[in-house]
């Protein structure tokens, strides 16, 4: 995409804006508008202004009613979107707004997010995990399933983690310890190594009977069982979201 294109992309979505605005367009039209200028930011612009444009747009927690008017705070976030927009379009303008050659913006533009998943074992469960994160057109990275080349586990797994923008803690009840299970030796120590890497942006799914011990008990998580994942898909599209991941 020139320029040219790029500046008319750009203003396509400032006029969107206000035709939600003069409308009277309702609260879902807001969140399809999010979601297309966020998309469009992140490929064309760059992932620091999709964040800052995702930050906009999420704005104040708001309760309100499918399909009614919009909210006054819902608006301020769409005239806040607006203003950063006409911002990108000057700096495309100035000729200012291109990081990286064209070239390699379009090589990392295609490239889906990665995001780690420490696991216990191969239950049937991941591979459906990991055929739903390439769903979302995310690229799962486990250990395991990478050549080691000599190297020692939790260097092999800090290598994995390497250009991941976020971890997935897949936690089953892979040992048993008195009347409840607890994820493998493995998980465990990713998930040392992941609080520290990835801080927030660890998504913890805990199969039901299991406990994670003192290592993460105290952290939210997301209860599974083998036969029922939908609560955890649930939780990874609404925590990759908040992120700007997707």
């Amino acid at each position: 995409m020139d320029d040219r294109e790029l500046t008319a992309g750009l203003q396509e979505l400032i006029s969107e804006v206000d035709d939600i605005l003069e409308i009277h367009r309702s609260d879902a039209a807001h969140d399809i508008f999010d979601d297309k200028a966020k998309h469009f930011v992140r490929r064309h612009i760059g992932d620091r202004d999709a964040v800052r444009l995702h930050n906009i747009l999420v704005g104040p927690t708001l309760v309100y009613a499918s399909g009614s008017e919009l909210s006054q705070a819902r608006k301020q976030t769409l005239y806040n979107a607006q203003k950063l927009l006409k911002v990108l379009v000057a700096r495309v303008e100035r000729g200012d707004h291109r990081i990286a050659s064209p070239a390699t913006q379009t090589d990392v533009a295609t490239q889906p997010p990665r995001v780690f998943i420490a696991h216990s074992g191969e239950p049937s469960s991941l591979t459906r995990l990991v055929r739903f994160m390439e769903a979302l057109e995310v690229k799962p990275i486990i250990a395991e399933w990478l050549p080691f080349k000599c190297r020692q586990v939790p260097d092999h797994a800090r290598h994995a983690m390497d250009g991941c923008a976020a971890a997935i803690v897949f936690a089953t009840a892979a040992d048993g310890v008195g009347e409840r299970g607890q994820p493998g030796r493995g998980v465990l120590t990713e998930t040392g190594i992941l609080q520290e890497r990835f801080d927030d942006k660890v998504i913890y799914l805990l199969e039901e009977g299991a406990s994670f011990g003192a290592m993460a008990d105290g952290f939210a998580h997301e209860s599974f069982t083998q036969d029922n994942l939908e609560g955890a898909f649930l939780r990874i599209v609404l925590e990759l979201k908040a992120h700007a991941i997707i």
